[in-house]
């Protein structure tokens, strides 16, 4: 791997302890810029190790990493996207938009036609800029989750 170069891959039992540190970072770090202290208290409850290696089990998880060192991961559960985080300090330099052309081209090639991704406020526009389109507001307790949609098309629709 040449320096500086960042590679995406399934993510393994080892490396939940990394994804929970870069989780929690961007909570504390980026999202705690648009929501309270209460919404992010209870929102990192659910990225300790424990209970990001429990997801394992039903969703493909991927991490992104520069020099052996985990800095971003995203999932797909289903048709949803999940948990997409890039450390803050890697943030906007294109670690985000490659684990998310990643699950889409694994979606894609499960037959998936559509996903979907519930958004963090300080998130949507990152997707809206690859293509994801506004679906709903939900409310999770006093949490606004801004639900978008995409379209997906196969490799077979494309060429």
């Amino acid at each position: 791997m040449s320096h500086g170069a960042i590679e995406i891959r399934p993510a393994m039992p080892a490396d939940v302890e990394e994804i929970s540190t870069v989780v929690l970072r961007c909570l504390r770090e980026t999202n705690a810029q648009h929501y309270s202290a209460d919404i992010v208290a209870s929102v990192i409850e659910n990225f300790s190790p424990d209970k990001i290696a429990a997801r394992f089990a039903d969703r493909l998880v991927l991490v992104a990493t520069a020099e052996g060192t985990v800095i971003g991961t995203a999932s797909l559960h289903g048709t949803w996207v999940r948990s997409v985080f890039v450390r803050p300090d890697r943030q906007k330099r294109g670690i985000g938009t490659g684990l998310m052309r990643a699950v889409e081209e694994r979606a894609a090639a499960q037959g998936i036609r559509q996903i979907s991704v519930p958004s963090s406020i300080n998130a949507e526009d990152f997707y809206r800029g690859l293509g994801f389109t506004h679906l709903r507001d939900e409310l999770h307790g006093q949490e606004r989750v801004i639900v978008m949609t995409k379209p997906l098309t196969s490799a077979a629709e494309q060429g």
